[in-house]
């Protein structure tokens, strides 16, 4: 078994680095191989949205380091994906893998894919959306989610006195490596993420991160989507081909058709005073 663990933090051997490589010591307890890649050292450009990988079902065009992201996503069995929480939500280092990720989406190449989803952050309540980023590149690749949880400490290093984040770390290390791949974690109020972002549209909960929607009940006191029957959410098989095959890929030749007379009118657009 193979497990990779991404830390999405710029500061090398900080508490990302730590939580994620905790992970990683768990997997190993259980004779997996493992790699730790930082994307902050492979200096990653940002996503430019040209949707070459999607249009032509290839690698990313931009030339850096991505392409090493992708030789370790290949090589793993198992994931676990780390970010640093800054203001609120994950750091741009995270949201730039998840852009760069977008064609696992269409070709699926990593579902099943075991995964965790882990942050860290330095105040409790200052961390509402530190797990959406790192979940959304999971469940958007395909691959299932086993554990998700923040770590705190506020210091570089400070994470090795969360003995409870540590001791989930190992713990979920050691499952990926035993080929787990249902939900273990405590579960959160959407049934798909488990997170706890339920809000309300037209009536109902709904889950924005996984647009699934149904009447909330409390189950074991967590506010709790109960889906409505017959639904699917954003990131099945089915709909995910739907989105790509019916939303983008169409996209491509209309543009191309069209494209002298939009470039024109752009060109008259900037040229308004």
């Amino acid at each position: 078994m193979n497990v990779l663990g991404i830390s999405a933090s710029p500061r090398k051997e900080g508490n990302t680095d730590i939580l994620v490589t905790q992970v990683l010591y768990g997997a190993r307890s259980e004779g997996a191989e493992t790699r730790l890649v930082r994307p902050a050292d492979l200096e990653l450009k940002p996503c430019n949205g040209c949707m070459a990988c999607v249009f032509k079902r290839r690698d990313c065009v931009i030339k850096d380091g991505f392409h090493e992201l992708l030789e370790a996503l290949r090589w793993a069995d198992a994931v676990v994906i780390g970010a640093p929480t800054y203001i609120l939500s994950s750091n741009s280092v995270m949201k730039n893998v998840l852009d760069r990720l977008v064609v696992f989406g269409l070709t699926r190449e990593l579902a099943g894919k075991g995964a965790l989803a882990v942050a860290t952050a330095g105040v409790i309540g200052w961390e509402p959306f530190a797990l959406e980023q790192p979940m959304t590149a999971i469940l958007a690749s395909g691959m299932l989610p086993v554990d998700r949880f923040v770590g705190y400490g506020q210091g570089p290093g400070e994470i090795l006195y969360d003995d409870a984040a540590m001791d989930r770390a190992y713990a979920g290390g050691a499952a990926l490596a035993k080929g787990e791949r249902n939900f273990i974690g405590d579960k959160g109020g959407c049934p798909i993420c488990h997170l706890n972002m339920v809000t309300y549209r037209g009536g109902e909960g709904y889950c924005p991160l996984c647009d699934i929607a149904g009447e909330v009940d409390s189950v074991d006191g967590v506010a709790t989507i109960i889906p409505d029957a017959g639904s699917d959410h954003r990131w099945s098989e089915d709909s995910m081909k739907h989105h790509y095959e019916e939303k983008i890929l169409p996209s491509g030749p209309w543009f191309k058709e069209n494209f002298r007379e939009i470039r024109s009118a752009v060109s008259e657009f900037f040229k308004k005073e």
